[in-house]
């Protein structure tokens, strides 16, 4: 979708220079009309200014996309590594399952066994400990990528707006 985003920019960015060069166009005609293109030369003077704010508002979104793909990278980063603790996790506690059932069955053997349940106990709640600081980040990771999903749909309706007024001033001038 942000690279929908971007094609978008990309054809806004366009039209925003096109809209400029036509407003160059004009203000050359309404030079060369004298004094009866002087209402002329006001329009062609709205026209460059529309497309000098199109530009800037597309500027504006390409940087909030860059932020957004930054974000995303970062989540993705954030989820491989949290994948790798879980898997570590797992890991442990499969080790600590085993090690459970081999004292299970060794009850008899006093204290030493006690003592390594304990341990494989310690080692389990610190690979949880760690899964759960994985999926924090996660989580927050997340909530900075919907912020900035917030920001670039803002953005969107922000240019689809200045895109409406640009082709509402286009179409006036058509006329």
């Amino acid at each position: 979708k942000t690279q929908t985003i971007g094609d978008i920019i990309e054809t806004v960015n366009d039209i925003s220079e096109r809209t400029h060069l036509l407003a160059l166009n004009a203000a050359i005609e309404a030079a060369a009309a004298g004094e009866s293109g002087r209402s002329f030369a006001v329009m062609a003077s709205e026209m460059k200014l529309l497309a000098d704010q199109a530009k800037a508002a597309t500027g504006q979104v390409r940087g909030i996309l860059g932020e957004i793909h930054r974000g995303i990278n970062t989540s993705v980063m954030l989820t491989e590594e949290a994948v790798k603790r879980a898997a570590a996790g797992k890991t442990r506690s499969d080790t600590t399952q085993r090690t459970i059932e081999e004292i299970t069955a060794k009850v008899e053997e006093g204290a030493q066994v006690f003592q390594q349940i304990v341990t494989s106990t310690n080692q389990q709640q610190l690979g949880i400990e760690q899964v759960m600081q994985a999926l924090h980040g996660i989580r927050q990771a997340s909530q900075q990528t919907a912020a900035g999903t917030r920001q670039v749909e803002t953005a969107s309706a922000n240019i689809t707006q200045l895109a409406q007024s640009l082709m509402a001033l286009a179409e006036r001038y058509r006329h």
